[in-house]
């Protein structure tokens, strides 16, 4: 954790601190995720800061233990951003004078739902389980951008799939994807295992329709 006075011109050693402790690493951090124009990664923090990425990681978890604060850091992949705590929503709506936000309707939770818990996926992948055209939602989503493009499935066409943003974790308050609950059953059967078998069917279907 040590610090080079050579490195940083100007300033006097004794404002350097031979080690960093856990505390000023996360306060490091959180320097770094304020300035930071874009989500930087675990990684080029630890380039940038000159410091090992598990002292990163050390610091990362004091802020994440945080719960007394109006913001939170939030992981996207291995990017990190803070964003404001959810519990205080409401009242910085009112400050800033903001109308609630619009409702999701019934069907882009559902189709949000399944690109969360599935992700990545495909359109198709998400009508196989819904059942019903859902070209429309994922419009939707992606114009709101809770969901976007994060590859294209290796098969006949390579058609889109899509996964969940930083702003999809804003909007329901979560830190990473971790977070999310479990499916539970549906029907007496396993969620998972159902959403599993129809994006696999749904994959064959894709891979069917070259042959």
């Amino acid at each position: 954790m040590s610090t080079d006075a050579a490195a940083q011109p100007g300033l006097p050693a004794e404002w350097l601190p031979a080690d960093y402790t856990t505390v000023e690493l996360a306060a490091l951090i959180e320097a770094i995720l304020l300035v930071s124009p874009e989500p930087p990664t675990i990684e080029e923090i630890a380039a940038g800061t000159e410091l090992a990425t598990d002292e990163i990681e050390t610091g990362l978890a004091l802020l994440e233990q945080r719960t007394d604060r109006g913001w939170l850091v939030q992981r996207h992949g291995r990017r990190l951003s803070l964003a404001t705590n959810p519990r205080y929503a409401d009242r910085v709506r009112m400050f800033l004078g903001l109308d609630r936000e619009a409702k999701l309707s019934s069907a882009s939770l559902e189709a949000l739902a399944l690109v969360a818990y599935q992700q990545p996926v495909t359109r198709a992948e998400v009508e196989r389980i819904r059942g019903v055209d859902s070209s429309g939602v994922l419009a939707t989503l992606h114009a709101r951008g809770l969901i976007e493009p994060v590859a294209r499935l290796a098969t006949v066409g390579n058609p889109i799939q899509y996964g969940t943003t930083a702003l999809f974790l804003n909007h329901f308050g979560l830190q990473s994807l971790d977070d999310l609950p479990p499916i539970g059953v549906i029907n007496g059967k396993d969620g998972a295992e159902m959403l599993a078998a129809a994006q696999a069917e749904a994959w064959t279907d894709e891979t069917s329709e070259g042959e």
